[in-house]
């Protein structure tokens, strides 16, 4: 006979842990925007930036109630992922390959679990520290989250939303697209350090024949 005590059991109690909650909400934000990414910008806009803001909301309550998990940890990147992916494939052809560059992260992270933030970062270089220092709560670190969740929105309202540009003028549209742009690209830095991270771990390990 099996005995429970010695069998990890999957617990479904989890599924149910508010932040996950919030997750599925999100979810549903995702796909009611995507409905409307034709037909209505400014509605996808709304409903795109509702569920990209609930992403602060769902680490604080695992925090706050103690109801952090691995799952939780995977599930948030996936929303992320999903949505992101989305948009960029959406506003341009190429734009495949900056999901396919947050996927590529995602794989090599992911069984990190809910520390995929601080595991392998004994020796990480100084400008990788720099930017996720305090989990990104520092200057740069919110630039480059601005760049890594804001620039798709801003690019897709610019192609979809004749006002921005009469709002702004095209000077500052520029300068708005280079700076959101930056900070994607020093998102990108670090991404490059995990994969390549985890590319130096996979030729260290070896298969015992």
């Amino acid at each position: 006979m099996f005995r429970n005590d010695i069998i990890n059991l999957p617990n479904y109690n989890i599924l149910f842990f508010v932040p996950n909650i919030i997750g599925y909400f999100r979810i549903a934000l995702v796909v009611a925007a995507w409905l409307k990414i034709d037909s209505d910008p400014m509605l996808f806009l709304v409903l795109y930036a509702a569920s990209v803001t609930l992403d602060a909301f769902d680490g604080i309550a695992a925090r706050k109630l103690n109801q952090t998990s691995v799952f939780g940890a995977w599930f948030d990147v996936v929303i992320d992922n999903i949505g992101r992916g989305m948009l960029w494939s959406y506003i341009y052809q190429w734009g495949y390959f900056v999901s396919a560059l947050e996927w590529l992260v995602f794989v090599c992270t992911h069984t990190y679990g809910a520390t995929w933030k601080t595991a392998g970062m004994d020796s990480p270089p100084f400008w990788v520290a720099a930017i996720m220092a305090n989990n990104f709560k520092t200057i740069v670190g919110a630039y480059a989250i601005a760049g890594l969740h804001v620039l798709p929105m801003w690019l897709y309202g610019l192609q979809k939303i004749e006002m921005i540009r009469i709002y702004f003028g095209s000077q500052a549209c520029t300068g708005i697209t280079a700076f959101l742009a930056s900070g994607r690209l020093t998102c990108s830095l670090v991404e490059g350090w995990f994969i390549w991270t985890h590319i130096k771990a996979l030729l260290t390990t070896f298969n015992e024949l």
